[in-house]
C-alpha cells in the first residue's frame, strides 16, 4: 500500500521531500516510525499533482485538515490524511509545505538525497536540514538529533572540518552521545571555541585523558543540554501559536475538510 502510495507520486512527477520520522529511520538514528512525513513543494501546479496521487490511491482526509491551497501551505499549515490498507492497516500521512526552521523547498532539494528504502527509492531531505526540523516540543526528538549529529560523520558530504565538529557539539543533547563523539573524533576538541553547554570541554579533556568523567562535571554538561532543550522547546511552541490560532477559527467557521471524506 505505502509503495503504492510512492509510485502514485512518482506517476504524477510530485515534487517532495521525505521528513520526519522516516527520514530519521533511514538516516539510522531511529527503528521505527508510525507515520509518513512529506514537504510538497508549495506550488499550485505540485499540489494539485499531489492530490491526483492521492486520489489514485483512495485516500481519506484525518483530522484539522484545511484545504491543500498554496495559501495554506505558505502558511505553514499541516496537512492528515489516511492511507487506506487493504491487507495491512491503515497508514497516517502528514504533509507540509513550509516546515519549520529549514528555509526554501528549493535549497533544501539541492541538499536532500535519494535512499533507498523499503517502499523504493524516495528523495530525502538532508542530515542537517532533518535536524533542524526535529527541534520540536517533543522531548523524545532530542536524542534523535544527537545520533544525527554522530550519524553526520557518516555522510558522503561530511568533510570532517572545523565546521562538522562544532556543528555536531552544538547539536549534542544527550550524554552518550557526546562521549561517543569525542571517543570518535578526538580532534573536535581543539576546534570547538566556544562552549555550546558549560562544562563541555571539562568533559571531553576528562575523557579522553582518563576515559572517564567526574560525576560533577557530567551533571554540569547535562544540566546545560536540558537547558537548551527547553529554549528550543519554547522557541518551536512560539512558531506554532499563530498557525494553531489559525487552524481554530478555521474549524470555527467550518472550513476544514470533512474527517474520513475521500480526497
Amino acid at each position: 500500500m505505502i509503495a503504492n502510495f510512492f509510485r502514485s507520486l512518482n506517476q504524477h512527477r510530485v515534487e517532495y521531500l521525505l521528513i520526519s520520522g522516516q527520514a530519521t529511520v533511514l538516516y539510522g538514528a531511529a527503528t521505527f516510525s508510525e507515520d509518513i512525513d512529506l514537504w510538497l513543494h508549495p506550488t499550485e501546479d505540485n499540489g494539485s499533482r499531489f492530490l491526483a496521487a492521492l486520489r489514485d490511491c483512495g485516500v481519506r482526509y484525518y483530522k484539522l485538515t484545511p484545504p491543500l491551497t498554496v495559501e495554506h501551505l505558505a502558511r505553514g499549515h499541516g496537512f492528515h490524511f489516511v492511507l487506506p490498507g487493504r491487507v495491512e492497516p491503515d497508514a497516517f500521512l502528514d504533509v507540509m509545505g513550509v516546515p519549520p526552521r529549514v528555509g526554501s523547498f528549493a535549497a533544501a532539494l539541492a541538499q536532500a538525497r535519494c535512499m533507498d528504502s523499503e517502499w523504493g527509492r524516495l528523495p530525502t531531505i538532508g542530515l542537517r536540514s532533518l535536524v533542524d526540523l526535529k527541534k520540536t516540543q517533543r522531548l523524545e526528538d532530542y536524542p534523535i538529533i544527537s545520533k544525527l549529529a554522530v550519524a553526520w560523520f557518516d555522510q558522503p558530504e561530511c568533510a570532517e572540518a572545523a565546521e562538522d565538529f562544532v556543528w555536531a557539539a552544538d547539536n549534542l543533547f544527550t550524554l552518550p552521545e557526546l562521549r561517543l563523539f569525542f571517543e570518535e573524533h578526538p580532534g573536535a576538541l581543539p576546534a570547538i571555541a566556544r562552549e555550546p553547554v558549560p562544562g563541555l570541554k571539562e568533559f571531553a579533556q576528562q575523557l579522553l585523558s582518563t576515559g572517564d568523567v567526574r560525576e560533577e562535571v557530567a551533571d554540569r554538561v547535562n544540566l546545560g543540554m536540558q537547558q537548551r532543550i527547553a529554549g528550543l522547546q519554547q522557541a518551536d511552541r512560539r512558531y506554532w501559536r499563530n498557525i494553531i490560532e489559525e487552524l481554530r477559527r478555521l474549524r470555527a467557521t467550518g472550513k476544514l475538510m470533512p474527517e474520513g471524506s475521500a480526497v
